[in-house]
């Protein structure tokens, strides 16, 4: 990648990068990804390395550390990329942790409003069809 043709038609949309043509990643990685609805380059891209890595770990896939390294080496700098290892031995490497952790977060807090609110309305339901404000609540205490 480091023609600089090559990286003119990437730029001018001509080339079309398949993930495996991304440094530090494989087909195997190209297989997982795709497996999460992610085809190109592009679409890594967009999704970001750390948002692609947490999507992973909720899809039940049990990727490692080195993937995470792996995803954002790819990524950095465009087209280019950066060894995985630079990026674990690097300065990246606890920012890259401490945007999973908070993405992680984000998503617990955002599901644990989900079952507060649908609590909520399945209270108010059960009063509802009873005729008596939280009898339901009152009847399971």
């Amino acid at each position: 990648m480091r023609n600089s043709k090559v990286r003119q038609r990437i730029a001018a949309g001509k080339l079309k990068l398949r993930i495996r043509d991304l440094r530090n990643l494989g087909v195997k990685s190209e297989q997982v990804l795709g497996a999460l609805g992610i085809y190109t380059a592009d679409a890594l891209r967009r999704q970001g390395a750390v948002r692609v890595f947490a999507e992973l770990k909720r899809s039940g896939a049990a990727p490692s550390l080195n993937l995470l390294w792996a995803l954002a080496g790819a990524l950095e700098p465009w087209p280019e990329g950066t060894h995985w290892r630079e990026i674990a031995r690097g300065d990246t490497r606890l920012s890259l942790l401490l945007a999973v952790e908070d993405l992680e977060a984000g998503a617990v807090a955002a599901r644990a409003s989900k079952v507060s609110k649908a609590t909520s309305a399945g209270v108010a339901a059960a009063g509802r069809a009873s005729g008596k404000p939280g009898a339901k609540l009152r009847a399971q205490t």
